[in-house]
């Protein structure tokens, strides 16, 4: 029986494989993230850069899907801090000069100018950074069959216009038949299961969720990662204690986490970061990274739907259709413990080529 303390996550046996995989020989994936808003995109692009770099994943590009001058240089930045000054970055058009005030709380701190501003990376101006459409399309047109992850941690502005989109250079493919032919998942954070309203599919550009919730391939599996299961794990119980390097050496996420969250903290729920981890890995190739299988389906059929206008969702059960999941713990796995696991990215060294710290 596995106990859910967090040292009884780990399998030994499986680090040296982990530690020992070629940077950028992993999955393949694009993630399209609404950098700005909320920090837990900032632990999101961490974990894809460490396991990037530990081997796990082949982090192809970003797309940016809020419109602030910010979004695509604090991804940049990212990005460049963890080694990978060289993944594209591409910024939604028009791009404004806004700037993030939490009008809904009133303690959360703006930390995309102040990311990007301190940890300079490759592309410092958003207005020169390629559209969201041009990048996908240059990347899904030069990808294997079939091979590609999308995660979409943010709205779903960019992939209903890559939808929409039209042959071009890149591909003689349309938007549809682009992605049909070269993205073997794609894992969006979106939505509550089995029903409910959830920010990133109602709070912006709920006609965008609708269009590609309904006019996705049904031939690619989509997974969805809902706003009731990052809700209540919380990570940042570790990173001010066990920063590796010390707290004396800036450490990139740690202080993106301190400048929105406030007060010297760096809790902050989790839902792009369980996101990108399935993204990544799976079910199955937690046992990759070094632990047991972390996440599991809640489903086994059925498929997601739009119900209302302000982008309220509900599953439908339907036999049928069977490449449609939400996600949940695995068993025995606790809240504490994929805290645990989130937290190590966190505090993860961008000069450390093992995955977990």
């Amino acid at each position: 029986m596995r106990v859910s303390i967090p040292t009884a996550l780990l399998l030994p046996c499986c680090l040296v494989a982990a530690s020992s995989a070629v940077k950028g020989h992993g999955q393949p994936i694009i993630i399209d993230t609404d950098l700005f808003g909320d920090v837990d995109d900032v632990g999101a692009l961490t974990i894809a850069n460490v396991l990037h770099n530990c081997g796990l994943a082949d982090l192809r590009g970003i797309a940016i899907n809020t419109p602030s001058q910010y979004g695509a240089p604090a991804a940049s930045a990212i990005c460049s801090y963890f080694g990978n000054d060289h993944v594209p970055v591409a910024a939604i058009r028009p791009i404004t000069n806004a700037s993030f005030f939490d009008d809904w709380d009133y303690v959360r701190g703006e930390y995309a100018s102040k990311v990007a501003y301190n940890w300079p990376g490759s592309l410092t101006n958003a207005s020169l950074a390629p559209t969201p459409v041009e990048l996908y399309r240059s990347i899904l047109a030069s990808a294997g069959n079939n091979s590609l992850h999308i995660i979409s941690i943010g709205f779903l502005t960019n992939l209903a216009n890559l939808l929409r989109s039209e042959a071009d250079d890149a591909s003689p493919l349309n938007g549809t038949e682009l992605l049909a032919a070269k993205v073997s998942e794609l894992i969006v954070m979106g939505g509550r299961y089995p029903s409910g309203w959830e920010y990133n599919f109602g709070g912006t550009d709920p006609n965008s969720t609708a269009y590609v919730i309904e006019h996705w391939p049904n031939t690619i599996p989509i997974t969805f990662s809902g706003g009731e299961l990052g809700s209540t794990i919380f990570s940042g119980q570790r990173p001010l204690t066990e920063q590796v390097p010390p707290p004396s050496s800036e450490s990139l996420p740690v202080s993106a986490y301190q400048w929105y969250v406030g007060r010297g903290s760096v809790e902050r729920e989790t839902w792009d970061p369980i996101t990108v981890l399935y993204g990544i890995l799976g079910l199955e190739n937690f046992t990759k990274l070094g632990v047991w299988p972390m996440l599991a389906y809640a489903n086994e059929y059925g498929y997601n739907t739009i119900t209302a206008n302000n982008g309220s969702n509900a599953w439908v059960n339907d036999t049928t259709v069977r490449n449609q999941h939400w996600l949940k713990l695995a068993d025995g796995v606790t809240n504490t413990s994929m805290a645990w696991l989130i937290d190590n990215f966190l505090i993860h060294p961008p000069g450390l080529s093992r995955c977990l710290v």
